[in-house]
């Protein structure tokens, strides 16, 4: 079985946790694991990378990209994300850079939405198989994808944050605006969709 890439998008050495707690759930769900961040991603070969890896997930990020100088540190990497054609799972902030990387828009929210959260599912596509109508998810940001890219449809919304989660029509391109690695006993549907990325979509 190929690897599962995880890119991180953390800058601050103090969010390293919050990355290794995502690397840990993926490779819970049963797969090899090797780690890049956006900084040298786009130093490597994309066909390279496509047929390396058997799937990318995109972590989250401290980074605002409604501040230019922040959004600027990114330029390389979304310039490169759609040289990947290997399927793609963002979080948090990795659901917005793919937006930005294919033509969508992020913009500042009404605050910080924080916490365990009902979200809505409108599309129970592979990536949200097996679940309920509506699930609890952990969610911590205070930007959001406020128009999707094109070629891109709405998978899931919240009562906070329209587009919580995204696909493209025929590419395997998906984003999540919540953080599916932080799911616990009590609401476990991060790790189902980590699981159906990993195991159904990326396999």
């Amino acid at each position: 079985m190929k690897q599962i890439l995880v890119v991180k998008l953390y800058a601050a050495a103090k969010y390293r946790r919050y990355f290794e707690k995502l690397v840990v759930r993926v490779r819970e769900s049963g797969v090899d694991v090797a780690l890049s961040d956006f900084e040298a991603l786009p130093t490597m070969n994309s066909e390279a990378i496509n047929s390396s890896y058997s799937g990318i997930v995109l972590s989250g990020t401290e980074a605002l990209y409604t501040r230019t100088a922040e959004r600027a540190r990114f330029a390389g990497f979304l310039q490169f994300l759609p040289k990947i054609t290997s399927p793609v799972l963002g979080v948090w902030g990795g659901h917005q850079a793919l937006a930005l990387a294919y033509g969508g828009n992020v913009t500042k929210g009404d605050g910080l939405v924080k916490g365990f959260r009902t979200v809505v599912l409108e599309d129970k596509d592979t990536l949200l198989a097996g679940l309920p109508a509506k699930i609890k998810v952990m969610q911590s940001h205070r930007e959001q994808v406020k128009q999707l890219p094109p070629d891109f449809v709405r998978i899931a919304t919240s009562s906070e944050t329209k587009n919580e989660g995204m696909k493209h029509k025929s590419l395997p391109l998906y984003g999540i605006q919540f953080h599916p690695e932080k799911w616990n006993d009590e609401n476990p549907a991060g790790k189902r969709i980590i699981e159906n990325f990993v195991q159904k979509i990326a396999a």
